[in-house]
């Protein structure tokens, strides 16, 4: 009885341990997310964040494209040398870019999971996995 609990309880610890991992370079590289939200102007110019060789990213920002060096450090996301394109969007718009790339300049603190990723500043960005051109 005894060790078909402690199998019982070691069955549940793994299952958590597999359902968020730990995040690297290689978990992320050749994948596209894409910002979930109920907001209809974000879901008509939804952001988009790709990883690539080299861990490079790209992406759509809402109104701008944008690529930079991305970087994790003690489980938080850093692009670095970040360029973009330079287009004027509506104030909400523009707000809502500069703060998500704000926030991948400054650091982001990382969930995973296989179909979503969930970028922390002051607030939560969630992204879905989605199709991109690696698929």
């Amino acid at each position: 009885m005894k060790y078909s609990f402690l199998l019982c309880l070691l069955s549940v610890v793994l299952m958590g341990c597999s359902s968020t991992g730990t995040v690297n370079a290689d978990t992320l590289k050749y994948s596209s997310w894409q910002f979930i939200s109920d907001d209809m102007n974000v879901k008509n110019n939804p952001i988009r964040i790709e990883f690539l060789d080299a861990f490079r990213v790209n992406g759509f920002a809402g109104c701008n494209r944008f690529f930079g060096q991305a970087e994790i450090k003690d489980g938080q996301l850093f692009v670095s040398n970040i360029g973009m394109t330079r287009k004027l969007c509506d104030a909400a718009t523009n707000e809502r870019e500069d703060a998500f790339l704000n926030m991948l300049q400054i650091g982001a603190p990382m969930q995973y999971t296989q179909s979503e990723l969930i970028l922390s500043s002051d607030l939560e960005w969630h992204f879905k996995l989605v199709e991109g051109r690696f698929d």
